[in-house]
């Protein structure tokens, strides 16, 4: 690719996010239902934010990678934030998780978010998903975990049975809900895998409540209960859409 060309699609994409940020409704958001594996009641929902649809960002990961590209990563995670807020107003009695970019963490809520941070932190029950790559700074993750706990949001530690160093930390941070994911390989109702087993042990510590992660099938129904999981989110329990009405 060219300079010229390089430089003209970097210019679309600003523009394309710029766009976002000037109506925070155009990131969706999608809504996935977590709910109890024994009884499936809903418990909260997670919140997906994506791109306009029609264009190149309307896939999440696209939109994350290209904002952290131009730098834009922490405009687009406080806009996000305030969105799921004020689509959970009245939602007093279920969860809404969210995944906090390590970007953010640390910033300032702009001032005219402020209002909707404000209700969320007095209404809402905001559980944050820190997921593996985070601990690959110890540091980075201590000052995050602290700043959630400040705010009153629950700390879910997003599936890590497959990093010794993220699981020695997370002793540490004592998480209130714990995951497993059951979309990858080794993951049985039997819990030989050396992670898993430790994942599960790092939970009955600190007293973490027990989610699955990837519930896509029966089978994996089944396999969330013989692990012990209170809770649980995939398609076989829910795919991603726009909140219901509450």
């Amino acid at each position: 690719m060219s300079l010229t060309a390089d430089v003209q699609r970097n210019f679309r994409t600003r523009e394309l996010i710029e766009d976002l940020l000037a109506d925070p409704r155009q990131l969706g958001p999608d809504y996935q239902p977590i709910r109890r594996i024994d009884d499936r009641a809903i418990v909260g929902y997670k919140a997906t934010g994506r791109g306009r649809a029609g264009t190149e960002l309307a896939d999440t990961l696209a939109l994350l990678e290209q904002a952290q590209a131009l730098g834009l990563v922490e405009r687009l995670d406080w806009a996000f934030r305030a969105l799921a807020f004020d689509d959970f107003a009245g939602r007093r009695d279920l969860e809404l998780h969210l995944t906090p970019e390590p970007e953010t963490f640390g910033t300032l809520c702009p001032p005219r978010l402020a209002a909707a941070f404000g209700r969320a932190k007095r209404e809402l029950t905001v559980a944050a998903e820190i997921h593996a790559a985070t601990f690959a700074d110890p540091a980075l993750v201590r000052r995050g975990a602290a700043e959630l706990r400040e705010w009153g949001w629950l700390l879910v530690a997003a599936d890590v049975a497959d990093d010794p160093a993220a699981l020695d930390q997370l002793a540490i941070l004592r998480p209130d809900v714990v995951q497993v994911d059951l979309s990858l390989p080794g993951r049985t109702a039997e819990p030989t895998h050396a992670g898993v087993r430790r994942l599960l042990a790092v939970a009955a510590e600190s007293g973490a409540r027990l989610m699955a992660l990837g519930v896509d099938s029966i089978g994996a129904v089944t396999t969330a209960r013989a692990l012990g999981c209170a809770v649980g989110r995939g398609d076989a329990l829910g795919v991603p859409a726009p909140l219901p009405p509450g």
